[in-house]
């Protein structure tokens, strides 16, 4: 049985955000892209990625 390699869970993960983002026909942005493949290459997770977009997306609201 031939082992998969983390980068290979990585970068199917990252296939599966991008394609989910077409299928909603959204395209990401260049700093979504580059922290996708900073993910594939290890260097970053997609819950960081995650955050970095909601943090520069979404406005804190205080009450």
């Amino acid at each position: 049985m031939k082992k998969i390699s983390k980068q290979a869970v990585r970068r199917k993960s990252v296939e599966n955000i991008l394609a989910s983002l077409r299928i909603d026909q959204l395209t990401p942005g260049d700093y979504v892209v580059k922290g996708m493949n900073a993910c594939v290459s290890g260097k970053n997770t997609t819950a960081n990625v995650l955050q970095e977009v909601m943090r520069h997306h979404v406005t804190l609201r205080r009450v």
